[in-house]
């Protein structure tokens, strides 16, 4: 396409080209034309460069760390991408600007990520630079965007070259676990028959003495005792059973509110990694439950062993960075954010040549009024540009998603017309990219749109089976947003005080919005020294410290501590509950 350059030399050339016919001078339109003619010549060739290059190009992308080249990171590493542009055309193109599509899971941190130059099979173009991902996830890098120009600055084309890689970010590896194993200091060995945990083993500790009976090994015959009873007497060992927890997860979308990689499910990740790190570490037996609004998404059972914690982590990875799925949600919030989406990655498939837009169609066909839901937004005046642009935007995406997801010949049809099923496509289109969108999170009555009442009763039925199926004493720790849900909190209690009547030990891990302040922190300013949206911020920290305080009462009529998973403490926290655990198995005070 011409750009404003090129535009300008083509009318002034043209201009004087005519002005010199209609004056009769040789000379001046001997010029002009020759400039013209110069003109389409370069225009010629730098379609020919084009033609010649489209298809050749290749795309090679690497991830470094301080071990060499990776395939998956943790979070909070440094990472060095590199990325290699090559054509193999034997025509060069003078000026390519290369910018690489950086992963929503990614920040940076030195470097950048576009570059420019000529590009040829002998002279590649490189870009390097470094990252770091805030939590854990996916990096999804949907490949590089290319513009091409002269050296005069005529003309320009901007392409995207995909080279879809996906690596896996998995959460922060605990080198040292937070506790030590337990020593035992004191043997308080009761008498027969009375023992905390009366049952023989394999394990180090005294169990009990009893007679010998016929068939017990000798290295099990305590001599001393038997010497002075004068009778042989045989020792029995504790057993050496493990603690199991089984950690809830909460992934539904009130918990995916926020940046890529800085959500509260990102903290809930990174709290069941740490805790399944430490109890492989310490040979316990640690479960997963997933679950959302709509759910239990997935169950793992407790085990143990180096397979069974990467089973754990990548399916903690896979949840990580979900995106949230308004439902409220609009076409009139959704089209400008994936309309932006679609000019990045897919540029082509906007096009006038494929995906052409008449100017008459919002005023000879516009979306009938029956289809439009009530309360949505809409625009009263059908000739205004406001609603002529949303059309135009809304018709190119739907033109986009009716190809991508393959709904067939009346998808773009149906997508223009059936909001809800637009909103859907829209939304999952801008999951699947990792593309976040703002929305509301209450209504015009401001109720939380969020809300979900039979989350609790969900994880309560899920509690049971666990209890259910469970095995000696056990923790169960329940990572679920009941900030919003505490007047539908009673199926829950009572499923938690069956488990605690089974001695069980339950804990209740409240994840936290990013960007407010914990329980306990203090605020720097008074509120004579803020703006009006600090004083909102204000509001809202006091709304969730209020409502977390009911849940931490709720809970604790019924002896189950609560913790905040903004305080950076609560693997800690865990562990140190399921070491209490251990110390009523081996019988220790």
């Amino acid at each position: 396409m011409l750009t404003s350059r090129g535009y300008w030399f083509f009318f002034v050339a043209a201009f004087f080209l005519a002005l010199a016919i209609l004056l009769g001078s040789t000379p001046l339109a001997l010029i002009c034309t020759t400039l013209l003619v110069w003109f389409l010549s370069q225009w010629f060739l730098f379609q020919l460069r084009l033609r010649l290059a489209a298809g050749r190009m290749t795309l090679n992308r690497v991830l470094r760390t301080a071990g060499g080249e990776a395939t998956s990171v943790w979070s909070g590493q440094k990472v060095e991408v590199a990325v290699t542009l090559s054509s193999d055309g034997w025509l060069a193109l003078p000026y390519v600007v290369v910018t690489d599509w950086l992963a929503p899971l990614a920040r940076l941190r030195d470097g950048t990520t576009c570059v420019d130059g000529p590009l040829s099979s002998e002279s590649p173009i490189e870009i390097a630079y470094t990252i770091e991902c805030p939590g854990a996830g996916w990096l999804r890098f949907e490949g590089i965007k290319l513009q091409f120009a002269d050296l005069q600055g005529f003309f320009t084309d901007t392409t995207f070259l995909h080279d879809l890689c996906e690596y896996r970010v998995l959460p922060p590896i605990v080198s040292k676990a937070p506790h030590v194993a337990f020593v035992k200091r004191e043997n308080v060995l009761p008498l027969v028959g009375t023992h905390r945990h009366a049952r023989p083993g394999g394990a180090s500790e005294l169990l009990d003495l009893r007679d010998y009976i016929p068939g017990d090994p000798p290295k099990m015959i305590a001599w001393k005792v038997s010497a002075r009873r004068d009778r042989l007497i045989t020792k029995e060992l504790e057993s050496e059973v493990p603690i199991r927890c089984t950690l809830f997860v909460d992934t539904s979308n009130s918990v995916r509110v926020g940046p890529v990689g800085e959500t509260a499910l990102c903290r809930l990740v990174d709290i069941a990694a740490g805790v399944a790190q430490a109890n492989a570490n310490e040979r316990d037996l640690t479960g997963l439950c997933l679950f959302d609004e709509s759910g239990i998404i997935d169950y793992v059972k407790p085990g143990r062993g180096a397979k069974h914690v990467l089973k754990l982590i990548g399916k903690l990875t896979d949840v990580a960075n979900l995106i949230p799925q308004s439902p409220r949600a609009t076409v009139f919030e959704l089209v400008p954010v994936a309309f932006g989406l679609a000019q990045d990655v897919y540029p082509d498939w906007l096009s006038e040549d494929v995906n052409a837009f008449p100017f008459w169609l919002p005023w000879w066909a516009p979306q009938p009024s029956w289809t439009i839901p009530p309360g949505a937004p809409r625009y009263f005046w059908r000739f205004s540009p406001a609603y002529h642009r949303e059309y135009r935007q809304r018709k190119q995406v739907s033109a986009v998603l009716s190809v991508r997801y393959g709904l067939g010949p009346g998808g773009l049809a149906r997508l223009l017309e059936d909001d809800e099923m637009c909103v859907a496509y829209m939304q999952r289109f801008l999951a699947e990219h990792q593309v976040a969108y703002p929305f509301s999170f209450y209504d015009g009555q401001g109720n939380y749109l969020f809300r979900s009442p039979t989350k609790p009763k969900m994880l309560a039925d899920a509690l049971l089976k666990a209890v259910l199926h469970g095995k000696d004493n056990e923790l169960f720790v329940l990572c679920i947003d009941a900030l919003e849900n505490i007047d539908h909190l009673a199926p829950l209690e009572r499923a938690v005080c069956v488990a605690k009547a089974r001695h069980h030990q339950v804990m209740v891990v409240c994840p936290w919005p990013v960007g407010i302040d914990p329980p306990g922190v203090k605020p720097s300013k008074n509120i004579a020294e803020m703006d009006n949206q600090l004083i909102l911020q204000r509001l809202c920290t006091a709304q969730f410290h209020t409502a977390y305080r009911e849940v931490r009462r709720a809970f604790r009529r019924i002896g189950v501590p609560v913790f905040c998973a903004g305080a950076g403490d609560s693997v800690s926290q865990i562990l140190q509950r399921m070491r209490r655990l251990r110390i009523q198995e081996r019988g220790v005070r």
